[in-house]
């Protein structure tokens, strides 16, 4: 079960920062914050891309694996929202392949998006962030149990865990939730964008909807961490 709840925090009218809002999961994200209510700022690096996502809000193209990326999000978010209450990072990238197989490139760009993103997004939004505000990281299951063939990919996403972990006690001063989620394998398409390597035959996956579903009703309820077996099947 999650861990004990701790303030609560409506979406209705909270200034949102969404990253990657244009992938699978990004999109689903997108429409369960219009339907809540939120002020959006969706953030992504393709511009066009970006544009087709199917929701209200401001939009920002721009390349949050930099420092000024992620300064430049986290202004836009303020200048639509009138602040910032809510960060979400789903931002992520995937290659498959064992540790031998995989470049040195490959390895870089996995720790660079999925582990260096959250670190520099939050590290620029914390400044803005009040009592009851709140970052959300998504580690995904694979932080749990690690898989043959995705060895580089498990541990950028582990380290997202360990993050998270040990900033929600450094913001914790501050009354600011930090919240780790960790669904299942959930189609996105993703591994259909893989930097290297072939997708193992995974089993039918969350849909993108069902994971939005249960982080936004997680961050209502004060939830303060959410483990693979909180998403069910």
């Amino acid at each position: 079960m999650s861990e004990a709840s701790g303030p609560k925090h409506p979406i209705k009218g909270a200034s949102v920062l969404l990253a990657g809002a244009s992938g699978g999961l990004g999109q689903a994200f997108a429409a369960e914050l219009q339907e809540r209510g939120a002020l959006l700022t969706m953030v992504a690096r393709d511009q066009s891309r970006l544009d087709a996502v199917p929701a209200e809000g401001a939009r920002l193209a721009v390349d949050l694996r930099t420092p000024d990326g992620c300064a430049a999000a986290v202004a836009a978010a303020k200048e639509h929202g009138g602040g910032l209450n809510i960060v979400i990072n789903a931002v992520g990238v995937v290659a498959f392949g064992t540790v031998a197989e995989l470049s040195v490139d490959v390895m870089e760009e996995l720790f660079l998006t999925n582990t260096f993103v959250p670190i520099m997004l939050a590290g620029a939004a914390l400044p803005l962030l009040d009592k009851g505000d709140a970052i959300v990281n998504i580690s995904g299951v694979i932080a749990e149990k690690g898989l043959p063939g995705m060895a580089a990919y498990g541990a950028s996403k582990a380290a997202v865990r360990s993050f998270d972990e040990a900033l929600q006690r450094e913001a914790r001063r501050e009354g600011v939730r930090v919240l780790d989620a960790r669904p299942g394998h959930t189609e996105t398409g993703l591994v259909s964008r893989a930097l290297a390597g072939e997708a193992p035959d995974f089993a039918e996956g969350l849909q993108p909807k069902q994971v939005a579903v249960r982080i936004c009703d997680a961050l209502e309820a004060g939830t303060k961490d959410l483990p693979s077996e909180e998403f069910g099947d």
